[in-house]
């Protein structure tokens, strides 16, 4: 497998850089066997500058808008813009804590993502086993991706769900509950037990310690610990492989009336 990494974040993070092609390596075979999904054959590592990220963001989310649009034949992009904008502003606001990132600024080039000074925020930059269970996280999500031939991406992150036909499905539901329950078995792999961030760093911001308790935070955390938990009960019940059926059967994938009542869910695997 080939590690591919671009040091985009300033000479004074060189040394990070290096660190997280290290890690990945050495992370990405208990990927593929905690999951049972195999993984790109290169893997891209870039480090950003919020500025760099926050425009990047910018132009790709306008780029994917315009030509989901165009695709679906999209009459009316109204709700489809308030989708993207809040988006934005849920970044911009939160960007301290969002420490990486999966995602594909350019169409079918998923990388990974990492902000150091998110991480330096976060007290984490030199804070290896978060590192692992970062990049554990991370590459399962591209693990998400390859199976599912871009898929699940696409329905997550669609600004028109309504004309895919997944407005009721809950793929970041999916998605996250099982990077989650992923990076818990990776780490715990590594280390003898999964490593936490649940409780934030000594030396994390007075920034990142104000949004650690922000409102704005919270419901996500109660979703993700929902997610994982729901994740790894199905996975406990029908087993791996026929979980893993859910990246290429679109009816596994939850409702979001579903996503309260896991037993509902599981069902769909039975």
């Amino acid at each position: 497998m080939q590690y591919i990494v671009h040091q985009e974040a300033g000479s004074a993070y060189a040394a990070l850089g290096e660190r997280l092609e290290r890690i990945a390596a050495e992370a990405a075979p208990l990927v593929t066997a905690v999951t049972g999904l195999p993984l790109p054959d290169s893997i891209v590592i870039r480090t950003m500058t919020v500025r760099d990220w926050k425009r990047a963001h910018r132009r790709s989310s306008k780029q994917r808008l315009v030509t989901e649009a165009l695709q679906l034949g999209a009459a009316s992009r109204t709700k489809a813009r308030m989708r993207r904008r809040a988006s934005l502003v849920g970044m911009r606001m939160l960007w301290p804590t969002m420490l990486g990132q999966a995602v594909a600024f350019e169409p079918g080039h998923p990388e990974l993502v990492i902000v150091p000074e998110a991480l330096q925020h976060a007290g984490r930059l030199d804070d290896n086993p978060v590192l692992y269970k970062l990049l554990g996280h991370e590459m399962t999500h591209l693990a998400q991706d390859a199976v599912s031939g871009g898929a699940v991406w696409a329905a997550q992150d669609s600004y028109f769900p309504d004309l895919r036909g997944t407005a009721d499905r809950d793929y970041h539901f999916l998605l996250e509950g099982h990077a989650y329950w992923a990076d818990r078995q990776i780490t715990a792999k590594t280390f003898g037990e999964p490593v936490s961030t649940d409780e934030p760093s000594p030396h994390a911001s007075a920034r990142y310690l104000k949004l650690f308790t922000s409102p704005l935070r919270t419901p996500v955390v109660d979703l993700q610990r929902r997610a994982t938990d729901s994740v790894a009960q199905i996975i406990d019940a029908e087993g791996l492989d026929v979980f893993n059926r859910v990246w290429t059967t679109p009816d596994l994938v939850p409702l979001k009336s579903e996503t309260s009542t896991p037993e509902l869910w599981r069902r769909r695997f039975g």
